[in-house]
């Protein structure tokens, strides 16, 4: 996840700066207003914070990002520090000159360092900081408490029983809302927001589309950030919600696809692409219908308000600026769009999030 804060707008513009001196003394590149000079190109080159257990930076070549692990605020050696944004530089300029052509760790990127003067200390893909840099804890232990709560209630939710399953979702929804409400700051400036890109792919359909309507009832911002005919799905707001967000988007990928196929088989005149896109827009109307009377019953228009106050100062410490386009229009076949809603009433969240994921230190 992507963290901004206070304190990691200062790491930052440390990095950027330390980042502009490497590149214009070491590697002859200018770096300016965070753009680079690459032959007749201006090409964009950007870094954020991000917590991760082992991961210390990486390099996003679709979105041209550098990212720095959290932990390395506690880091008080400027020359580890400075080597491990060489690394990422150096993945950054190895695209430029080879884009995928060549392997992150092979031949060429270690040639391209030792080009600049860098020894393995730079180019190793393993650093060994354990005894240099302290381990990341978690700042938040109580926020865990509740998305284990929350994601249990989702599961209550999939009871036979329709009394038992509606009351589950309401408590879930209220239980996440309430939390949000009695934080002590609701201030994003003085707390850490975050980011957590949850889906990506080459174009945005109606199933992405579904996802990201689903995902606004958990007291997030979804965006869709697009580079280089590739888009992320965005969430943006306190840990807990994007955590719950991720949870539900992962669940999401393949049981829209479950439902669709059921209801294939329930309706065999349900054919085509329209039919399909119409489902899944049907599913989240259906959904966001059902947590909005939650919402209603449970909260006041105040205390909604005050939420959405939150996310959107949380919101503009990410992106001073979000653009939104409205829908075009669509092919629609009524009767899926029908069948999709009633299901999107009954959805039931159950999948529990995952943290196996094997990522190398650097990248």
């Amino acid at each position: 996840m992507q963290v901004y804060s206070n304190a990691t707008k200062t790491f930052l513009s440390i990095c950027r700066n330390q980042a502009s001196k490497i590149l214009k003394d070491e590697m002859g590149i200018n770096y300016a207003r965070s753009r680079v000079k690459w032959k007749n190109y201006s090409i964009p080159l950007n870094f954020v914070v991000f917590e991760h257990e082992t991961t210390l930076g990486f390099f996003n070549h679709h979105l041209y990002q550098i990212g720095l692990n959290k932990r390395l605020l506690l880091l008080n050696d400027e020359t580890i520090l400075s080597n491990i944004i060489r690394h990422e530089l150096a993945h950054f300029e190895a695209y430029l000159r080879y884009e995928n052509a060549v392997k992150d760790h092979g031949a060429e990127y270690r040639e391209l360092c030792k080009s600049h003067g860098w020894n393995e200390d730079v180019y190793s893909a393993k650093l060994k900081l354990e005894h240099t840099l302290p381990h990341f804890q978690q700042e938040n232990k109580s926020h865990s408490k509740l998305v284990n709560r929350v994601q249990k209630l989702l599961s209550l939710a999939n009871s036979d029983n329709v009394n038992e399953s509606q009351l589950a979702t309401a408590k879930a929804n209220e239980l996440l809302l309430k939390y949000n409400l009695t934080q002590e700051d609701l201030s994003p400036e003085e707390e850490e927001t975050y980011l957590l890109k949850v889906l990506e792919g080459t174009k945005v359909n109606a199933k992405a589309k579904a996802i990201y309507e689903i995902l606004t009832t958990f007291n997030i911002q979804p965006v869709f950030s697009h580079a280089k005919g590739h888009y992320y799905l965005e969430v943006i707001g306190a840990r807990v919600n994007v955590e719950l967000a991720h949870y539900v988007c992962d669940f999401l990928i393949f049981e829209l696809d479950r439902l669709w196929a059921l209801s294939q088989r329930e309706n065999p005149s349900l054919k085509g692409l329209a039919a399909k896109n119409s489902f899944f827009r049907g599913i989240a109307k259906g959904y966001k219908e059902k947590i909005k009377v939650i919402q209603r019953d449970s909260f006041t228009t105040k205390e909604l308000v005050i939420l959405k106050d939150d996310l959107d100062l949380r919101v503009k410490n990410v992106y001073s600026k979000l653009s939104y386009s409205s829908s075009s229009r669509v092919k629609e076949n009524s009767k899926a769009l029908g069948l999709g809603r009633e299901v999107g009433k009954n959805l039931k969240i159950k999948k529990s999030i995952s943290n196996t994921q094997s990522i190398k230190l650097l990248r």
